[in-house]
C-alpha cells in the first residue's frame, strides 16, 4: 500500500478511535477477560519502523495522526491524535491516557533523549528556512502553551474532579547523567528567549507576578502586566 493511502487509513483510525470512545461502548477489536502479560501487545492501532544499523540522518516515525482544517470557524477544533484510558463504572486499576517511554540500551548514546518534544510550528517544516508569508496582527504564537493541563468540572453532585497533581515525580524519576553531576524537575538553562522571561507567574491578588531570573539568582517582580 503506498506510504500516502497507508497515513490516511491511520489518520481515518485515529479518529474513528477517538470517536468510538466517547460513545457509549460497542464494537470492540478485541475483548480481554484474562491475565495479560506486562509487554501483551493487543489488536489495536500500532505502527512499526527498524533503522537498519547503515541508516544515517534518518528519520523514523511509528504512529502518525494529523488533522488539518480550513475553516476560519474560530469555535473549531482540530486534534492531532486522541487517546483516551476509561475505568468504566465500578471497574478499578491503573488508567494511563498515554505512555511516551523511551528506551536507551547502548552505553555510549549521546544523543539527546525527549519522552515528549511539543513543538510549536507557524509553517511547514518544508517552509522552515523562509519567512512567514504574511505577517498581519502576528497572533501565531497567542494564548499558546507546550502543557496545558485541564479538567471537567465537578458535576452537580459535587464530587472531588481535577487532577490532584499538575506535576508529578515517582521515587526514581530524577537522576544525574554521566556528563551533568545534578537533575532538575524543571531545566531551563537553555532558553535563550526574545522577550522579558519568568520562571513561574502566578496571581498576586489582582495583578500577575513573576519569578524572574538574574545575575544574583531570581527575584519576585509584582504586576508583570503593567511593567514601563
Amino acid at each position: 500500500m503506498p506510504i500516502h493511502r497507508t497515513l490516511r487509513v491511520a489518520a481515518a483510525c485515529l479518529v474513528v478511535a477517538a470517536t468510538t470512545v466517547r460513545a457509549d461502548p460497542g464494537n470492540f477489536g478485541l475483548v480481554v477477560d484474562s491475565e495479560r502479560s506486562q509487554d501483551s501487545e493487543d489488536k489495536a492501532l500500532q505502527g512499526f519502523v527498524m533503522l537498519q544499523p547503515g541508516a544515517s540522518h534518518a528519520h523514523a516515525v511509528g504512529s502518525v495522526g494529523r488533522a488539518y482544517s480550513q475553516s476560519r470557524e474560530q469555535g473549531n477544533t482540530v486534534w492531532g491524535v486522541v487517546t483516551e484510558a476509561v475505568n468504566m463504572e465500578g471497574a478499578g486499576g491503573n488508567a494511563v491516557g498515554t505512555e511516551a517511554a523511551v528506551v536507551n540500551m547502548t552505553h555510549d548514546n549521546d544523543g539527546e533523549l525527549r519522552g515528549i518534544d511539543v513543538v510549536f510550528k507557524d509553517r511547514m517544516d518544508s517552509a522552515l528556512a523562509a519567512p512567514v508569508p504574511f505577517v498581519g496582527e502576528n497572533r501565531y504564537n497567542d494564548h499558546s502553551a507546550a502543557v496545558y493541563v485541564s479538567s471537567q468540572p465537578r458535576s452537580p453532585a459535587g464530587e472531588y474532579s481535577g487532577w490532584q497533581a499538575g506535576i508529578k515525580f515517582g521515587s526514581t524519576a530524577l537522576d544525574r547523567s554521566a556528563s551533568v553531576p545534578w537533575t532538575a524537575a524543571i531545566d531551563a538553562s537553555e532558553v535563550q528567549p526574545n522577550a522579558p522571561f519568568y520562571l513561574v507567574v502566578w496571581r498576586c491578588g489582582k495583578v500577575r507576578c513573576g519569578l524572574k531570573p538574574t545575575d544574583d539568582g531570581a527575584t519576585i517582580v509584582n504586576d508583570i502586566d503593567n511593567l514601563p
